[in-house]
């Protein structure tokens, strides 16, 4: 088995790709480029086809040039075909254009401005990379007397469970099932509403089951939501609060089931009467979240946090309640109409709080992000693997997600909604 990194380049960039991999193999990590680990009289696309297959990870030395490349192009396609973690390094101030569809839910370094650091944190996650071959993993546990690959992929698995229904429809019951029986069980919390698609989903749900709720479904619950447009007033069409009030408030009222005024703390954009940030701070102090649905951008933003924007993960993972600042690559993520840069966000740490934390993944797009979350490492470089950390976390798709994602026979294939909500929150 091949337990080399593949070095990906444009030929212009020789020296700085010998200058890493002498760096990389110093510190353990193997490393395959052309033309130097070619043999003679091999077929150039035939060995960098083989080379890429057996990798264990692909770095790539992102640069204007690379991402013109049609060879670059053809090798990150090969490592997306055979899901192979993708890592790039920015060696020049160019954003990805040409190959911005394979690179945008991959991990990236820069090699700007903090070269040390950025060796050093690059050796460390593909050094944590441990992806053997199917066959040579069987070899290894069979002659170790350990079991096969195929229970050891139990491993793999840091939910508590993953939900897989065979529509959108019916996973989407689920998550609202499965708030309203935590708001009727839990009255002294709060739960979190999570806002864009993910919720709209999970609101046409909640609309379809609300009358088999006594009163309000919500019960005494406090209600709030994960993010807000900064500087944006409740009832312009790009803030989430006026989102929620015309996609679950207002058609709650109109069923007579709706939660009282008191109930209701969805984030603000704006300082009127009181700060919002501290207001949503106090709350959750005085009454826990007791369930949550984090949605999570094709990318792997989560709460307004973008892609490549952190190094550190204990720079955000104990974050409440905060106002982040968000780039215009990740806009197009939450709202590309935003008319603000800034997101009013629960934090992260508040997310990782929530006594059940939900991962819903409802549309295709979603995959590969959802195969990241089981086969990339941990880093606050993709926010979306940080939800890791959640000891009560389950994720709710559909078969054919789970599948596209690489991770369908970790899932337990669900048939009846109401069954799997009672399940998870009787617990």
């Amino acid at each position: 088995m091949s337990t080399k990194v593949f070095i990906s380049y444009h030929s212009s960039k020789i020296e700085l790709v010998t200058h890493l991999c002498k760096n990389l193999e110093k510190n353990g990590i193997e490393t395959w480029y052309a033309p130097r680990d070619i043999r003679a009289g091999q077929q150039w696309d035939d060995a960098i086809h083989d080379a890429i297959k057996n990798c264990k990870a692909l770095v790539l030395l992102f640069c204007a040039q690379a991402d013109s490349s049609v060879q670059v192009k053809r090798e990150i396609s090969l490592a997306d075909k055979y899901k192979k973690p993708v890592f790039w390094v920015r060696i020049e101030r160019v954003e990805p254009n040409n190959l911005s569809y394979f690179l945008t839910s991959t991990q990236w370094f820069d090699w700007l401005d903090a070269r040390d650091a950025t060796l050093e944190k690059l050796v460390k996650d593909l050094a944590s990379l441990d992806t053997p071959s199917e066959e040579f993993s069987e070899q290894a546990s069979a002659a170790a007397g350990q079991p096969p690959a195929a229970e050891k992929t139990k491993s793999k698995v840091w939910t508590k469970g993953i939900l897989a229904f065979d529509t959108d429809r019916a996973a989407a019951e689920c998550v609202a099932r499965i708030y309203f029986n935590m708001a009727q069980k839990n009255p002294e919390s709060s739960v979190i509403l999570p806002t864009g698609r993910t919720a709209s989903a999970t609101f046409r749900a909640m609309l379809r089951i609300a009358k088999e709720y006594d009163g309000c479904p919500f019960g005494e619950t406090n209600i709030v939501s994960d993010t807000e447009t900064f500087g944006v007033w409740a009832e312009h069409s790009a803030s989430r609060t006026n989102h929620i009030y015309q996609k679950l408030i207002g058609p709650l009222a109109e069923m007579d089931r709706a939660p009282l005024k008191s109930q209701l703390h969805l984030l603000s954009g704006i300082y009127a009467e009181r700060d919002p940030l501290l207001h949503t701070q106090n709350l959750l102090r005085d009454f826990p979240p007791c369930v949550h649905a984090v949605s999570i951008s094709p990318v792997g933003e989560i709460l307004a946090y973008e892609v490549g924007t952190y190094t550190d993960i204990e720079e955000i993972i104990d974050d409440g309640p905060r106002i982040i600042e968000i780039g215009e690559h990740s806009k197009k993520y939450i709202d590309p109409n935003q008319p603000s840069k800034s997101v009013v966000s629960i934090g992260l740490g508040t997310a990782l709080s929530a006594e059940i934390l939900l991962l819903p993944i409802f549309d295709m797009q979603k995959a590969p992000i959802l195969n990241r979350l089981f086969n990339g490492p941990m880093t606050a470089g993709l926010p979306a693997t940080l939800l890791r950390n959640h000891p009560n976390a389950y994720i709710v798709t559909t078969k054919n997600i789970a599948n596209e994602a690489g991770i369908g026979d970790l899932c337990t294939m669900e048939e009846d909604p109401k069954a799997a909500a009672e399940r998870i929150t009787s617990n």
